[in-house]
C-alpha cells in the first residue's frame, strides 16, 4: 500500500538518492535546508510516497495566487519515483494527491515543466491528462 505524507528532514537521504536519479545531485545539507524552507512556507509542499516504510518517490508542489484570473494555480516542480518502484502507479498516486491538495487551496489548474530530453516523463504526464503547452521562457540570474 502507498502512503503519501509530507516530507521531513528524516527523508533527506532518500530524496538525495532520488534527485541524483533525476540528474540533480546535491549535498545532504542542501536538501535538509530546502526541506526546512518548504516546511516554513505554507504554500510549499514536498510529499513522499512510502511503501512498507521505504521512500519510493517524492513530489514538490507550490501554490501560486493569481491577481488577474479567478482561481489560483499550482506548480509541480519535481516528481521522481525510485527506479526500483517504477511501474507501480506511485507517480500517478503522487500527482493525484497533489491535485487534491491544489483543489483544496482553491486552485483550478496545475502546471509543470519537463525538459525536452525527458520523453518518458512527457508520456506519463500526457497519460495523466496534462496537455503540452510548449511556450516557456526563462532567464538565469
Amino acid at each position: 500500500m502507498i502512503e503519501i505524507r509530507k516530507a521531513s528532514t528524516h527523508d533527506a537521504t532518500a530524496i538525495q538518492t532520488l534527485l541524483t536519479q533525476l540528474g540533480y545531485p546535491q549535498s545532504l545539507e542542501f536538501i535538509e535546508k530546502k526541506i526546512r524552507l518548504f516546511e516554513s512556507d505554507e504554500r510549499q509542499f514536498i510529499f513522499v510516497a512510502d511503501i512498507d516504510h521505504k521512500l519510493a518517490g517524492f513530489l514538490s508542489l507550490t501554490m501560486i495566487p493569481q491577481i488577474a484570473l479567478e482561481g489560483d494555480f499550482a506548480r509541480i516542480a519535481y516528481v521522481c519515483v525510485d527506479q526500483q518502484f517504477r511501474g507501480k502507479r506511485i507517480g500517478q498516486t503522487l500527482v493525484a494527491y497533489a491535485e487534491q491538495i491544489a483543489k483544496s487551496w482553491g486552485c483550478n489548474r496545475m502546471e509543470l515543466h519537463s525538459g525536452d530530453h525527458r520523453k518518458q516523463a512527457h508520456e506519463f504526464y500526457l497519460g495523466q491528462n496534462y496537455e503540452d503547452a510548449p511556450k516557456y521562457f526563462r532567464k538565469f540570474l
